[in-house]
């Protein structure tokens, strides 16, 4: 190994031991920590669109039906239906059945932090 190299991993190491991360596992657990981050970049994969974030804005109070958030949003209802289905399937929302009409609530509380931490954030720099 040459010197430089030697020089390149040890201070390698020192940042690696310096830094906690985003995880804070050991950087033995390289397993664990992809696995991790793969269902991390799904989570954010549903904050990625925005008519799913106008429709994540319908539902984070209270409870909806469908029409109610085609309403709020003006999406099309097939476009609703589709994405709150999406994000159903991924456990952010839960729903329940009346009658003929479904309704949408969040089910996961870090996704309403996640996303009014973000908006917040972005609208003070718009300021």
């Amino acid at each position: 190994m040459s010197k430089l190299s030697a020089i390149q991993q040890s201070d390698e190491a020192q940042i690696e031991a310096n830094a906690p991360g985003i995880v804070d596992l050991d950087a033995h657990d390289r397993d664990e920590l992809a696995f991790i981050f793969d269902r991390a970049a799904q989570y954010f994969a549903l904050l990625s669109e925005p008519a799913r974030l106008r429709i994540i804005q319908a539902v984070c109070n209270e409870e909806r039906s469908v029409q109610d958030v085609v309403a709020l949003t003006e999406l099309p209802q097939p476009n609703v239906s589709r994405h709150l289905s999406l994000l159903y399937r991924a456990g952010v929302l839960s729903r329940r059945r009346e009658g003929t009409f479904v309704f949408y609530r969040i089910s996961d509380p870090l996704l309403t932090d996640l996303c009014r931490s973000v908006c917040v954030r972005l609208a003070g720099e718009r300021s």
